[in-house]
This record gives structure tokens, sequence and C-alpha cells, in this order.
């Protein structure tokens, strides 16, 4: 396993990662047990995995992970949690939801600390609220010993350009920033990562792969919405399995490639994986251990989607 720092934070952490969100909720979209979570948390460590990334608003999934870090010494892993900023009005949250949210989430995980806590897909029309009525309860929880660093999740599919941080990146106050990104999706390259770097904030990525590039069914329909829009040259890729070229003697998979496509920006701290499944797992760990994609690959992944800015890839 390689492992990255998580910018300012000084935190080594695993470059592959695994998140307890997603489709899969940690396993409980199809029935997971708290033992099955052990067992997919204890093959995770064996791969040398150390970050977790889970969030109050992922149904039972602080609870699960927190069963299966219960025998595991503290100083092995790092974790990361969130909390919703806003009600299911769209109004933002007042301080003691904060505080209950934090409290509860440690009570969950089972855990006197976490070691990130991140703002849960801020939009920046409510990043200001946010910074005036929560950010003191969470420096009142760092001073408390309760969180060590502070983040902030975009919400990708609304904030293509990443709007969000340009303005969180410009203050100073948050230390991570968890990112969509992925072949689809390579606007922040252009538009994130080298300002990341300057500032030392920990990427975190999300939706490398998710249902897009996982299912052959919804990639065509991708492939196909793009050409009949004009975003895609109807002879760029076939029609049938339009990204199958990416598999070859190096590349097992279609999500192989993805996942090795992020993993190569010296900003990106770690790449978030979601399974509840081990052997799965698995699979993801060894097609990242083989490092970037081959350059030819990634340059043509970058001539046929790097000027799109959908956030494609749910």
């Amino acid at each position: 396993m390689e492992y990255r720092q998580l910018g300012r934070t000084g935190l080594q952490v695993s470059l592959t990662s695994l998140g307890s969100g997603g489709p899969s909720l940690l396993g409980q979209t199809h029935g997971t047990t708290p033992a099955a979570a052990r067992n997919l948390i204890t093959r995770a460590f064996d791969h040398g995995i150390n970050f977790f990334d889970t969030a109050a608003g992922y149904d039972e999934s602080e609870t699960l992970l927190g069963h299966a870090l219960a025998n595991i010494p503290r100083h092995n892993f790092i974790l990361a949690t969130k909390y919703s900023p806003v009600d299911e009005s769209g109004e933002v949250v007042k301080a003691e939801e904060v505080q209950r949210s934090i409290n509860r989430s440690l009570d969950r995980l089972g855990l006197d600390h976490v070691d990130v806590m991140q703002v849960h897909g801020l939009e920046a029309q409510h990043y200001q609220q946010v910074l005036d009525i929560h950010l003191p309860v969470l420096q009142d929880a760092q001073a408390a010993g309760k969180i060590r660093y502070l983040g902030v999740t975009e919400r990708f599919e609304n904030d293509p350009l990443h709007e969000m941080f340009s303005l969180m990146v410009a203050d100073g106050h948050f230390d991570t920033f968890m990112v969509g990104y992925n072949f689809l999706h390579q606007t922040a390259e252009r538009l994130l990562l080298q300002s990341a770097a300057s500032a030392n904030i920990g990427i975190i990525v999300m939706v490398a792969v998710r249902r897009t590039m996982a299912n052959p069914r919804r990639l065509n329909e991708t492939i196909a919405d793009l050409k009949t829009k004009g975003l895609l040259a109807h002879d760029a890729v076939p029609s049938e399995k339009p990204l199958d070229w990416l598999i070859h003697e190096d590349v097992d998979s279609i999500p192989e490639a993805a996942y090795r496509y992020v993993l190569e920006p010296p900003a990106v701290s770690t790449v978030l994986t979601g399974t509840s499944n081990p052997d799965h797992l698995d699979a993801n760990v060894a097609g990242m251990a083989k490092g970037p994609l081959p350059i030819s690959d990634r340059q043509r992944l970058q001539a046929l989607f790097g000027n799109l800015d959908l956030g494609l890839g749910d």
C-alpha cells in the first residue's frame, strides 16, 4: 500500500481508502450485518488501508464502522466523518444541532475523537452562514479534543466547477476537501488540484468509480447521450462497449482504469472506494497497486472528456 500525506494535517493516509457511503452504504442497501462489516474492515487492514470515511447521514454506517473498529488500537486508523450543515428544508442548521451531531457521531463510533470532521455536501450559497454559525462550534470541539482537523465535502453534481473549493481555499479554515473526480469529470485537474497543492489542502477523491463506471449499460447510455448532444464525436469511440479499449494486458477492467486515472496527480492524498464485498475490495486494491494508467490511455481519456464540466460519473 502506498501512503500519502493528507495535506497540512501531516497524517499519512493510505492511497486506497474505504468509504461507507455511496450506493452500498457499507452493505446496508442489501442487508449487511455487523459481522460482515467487521470482516470487511479486517480485510481492509490486511491490505494496509488506514483511512476510513463515514457520515452521520449514511444511515447506520457510523455504528457499523464503530463496532468493526472497536478492538483496533486507535493509533492504527484515521477516521473522517461528516455532519449535515442544512436541514431538509434547505436551511442552515443551528449551532446546537452541530454540537449534537458531533457528540452523536462520537457515541455511534465509540470514539473520543475523530481525525477529520467534514461539512457534508456544502454548497457555496451556504458557506458564509456555516462560517458564522458553525465554525465556532467546530473550533470549540477541536479545543476540547473531539476533532483534530476540519474538512469540507462538495456536492459535485451541483458544483462541477468547484465553486465551493474556491471559497474555502481562500480563507484557510479547513484542512481537507473531498472532491468528485473521475475520467468523465476531470475539472479538478484544471481548476482545483494545483491550488490545493499550493495551499497544502488534503484532497480526498470521491466518485472515482460509482454507478456509471461500474455499470456497462449506464456507461453506454452516458456515452450515447454525449454523442447525441454533440459533446463527443460520433466516431470518437464505438457505440457498443465504448471504453473497452481501456482493457488490455495492463488493465483488467474499466473500474480499475478509473481508479488508476485519479490516483496519478500528486495533489491527491487518498481515493475512496466503497464496497461491502471483501473480494471486490481485493480487486480494487490490487488494481490501484499497479499505479497510474499507461500514459497513452490517460492522454486519450483527457482528449475525449477533458473539456466536459457536467458532473458525470454517479
